[in-house]
């Protein structure tokens, strides 16, 4: 073979191989190629990440409060600060438009997803090793993909509700509409959400206060020079210049690999808001754990 049928077998191969996909490509399926068959509802995947984590707390919140008649926990429960905290998290793709010209939308898919967070108390055996509390946030999602290969990927629509599923005095819950943006760059991309509180009633309402310390919109941003070292940092915001709360969580998954499906995982937290029972408090947390891959 010469020189020139050798070029010629590299450029076909190479025109064989599918582009690779970027991060919120896949993630959104921002080009359909994630789902060929159109019909019926997709497999569940991932959503946001999933792990499990030993972890520390500065400032275990042994007596939870509210402003609401009858939410304050009156006789402290006896907390270790040490802790286990696991997060499960999918969603599925129940409908979608793949040809659609709407200002300057190229098309849109509608999602259901589900997000439980919980914390443990395992090594708490005095106490029976309670669950602290457990989050569960189930949500329907509108996705608009822009077609750009670089910068302003999507467009979602959400609406959100999220609960910890308890009676009084622990009892905390919400629901929230939001716009989400992403956008995204060879290795890094990052996405912007802000969102509204769907107003209660005053007799009902289990937090009246809860956008003071949960906030009103939150900024990830996420590096990965390769598919296996991961850097993400989440900063969640109340928009107040005069009584500013916030929360900042910050993830790194390491090149370590634990088998073919995990990878080590730090995570440190500060700030209002690491759980819905933690809404009001103020925490500083250091934890090790895995994370698990996407499927």
């Amino acid at each position: 073979m010469n020189k020139i049928d050798r070029l010629k077998c590299y450029d076909q191969a190479a025109a064989a191989k599918p582009p690779t996909r970027s991060y919120l490509t896949r993630a959104w399926d921002l080009d359909g190629q994630g789902n060929p068959d159109t019909s019926g509802i997709r497999r569940l995947e991932p959503y946001r990440k999933n792990y499990l984590l030993m972890r520390h707390t500065s400032n275990i919140n042994s007596s939870p409060s509210s402003p609401s008649p009858n939410h304050t926990v009156l006789t402290p429960y006896p907390y270790q600060n040490e802790e286990i905290k696991f997060q499960y998290s999918v969603k599925s793709e129940i409908g979608n438009y793949r040809d659609l010209e709407f200002l300057g939308f190229k098309n849109f898919r509608v999602w259901g997803a589900f997000t439980q967070q919980s914390f443990w108390q395992a090594f708490n055996v005095g106490a029976s090793s309670p669950f602290r509390d457990s989050n569960y946030e189930p949500e329907l999602i509108g996705t608009f993909g822009t077609g750009n290969a670089q910068g302003w990927k999507l467009l979602n629509l959400g609406l959100s509700h999220q609960s910890n599923g308890r009676g009084n005095p622990e009892s905390r819950s919400w629901n929230r509409l939001y716009l989400q943006g992403g956008w995204e760059w060879d290795d890094f991309y990052m996405t912007g959400r802000g969102w509204w509180r769907i107003p209660e009633n005053a007799s009902k309402d289990d937090n009246p206060d809860m956008v003071n310390y949960m906030g009103r919109a939150e900024l990830v941003t996420h590096w990965s020079p390769d598919r296996d070292d991961e850097v993400i940092l989440l900063l969640r915001s109340n928009l107040d210049p005069h009584g500013h709360k916030g929360f900042m969580q910050l993830d790194w998954a390491s090149p370590f690999k634990l088998g073919h499906s995990s990878q080590l995982n730090l995570q440190f937290t500060s700030g209002y808001g690491d759980s819905l029972i933690d809404y009001n408090h103020w925490q500083t947390t250091l934890g090790i754990g895995i994370v698990f891959k996407e499927w």
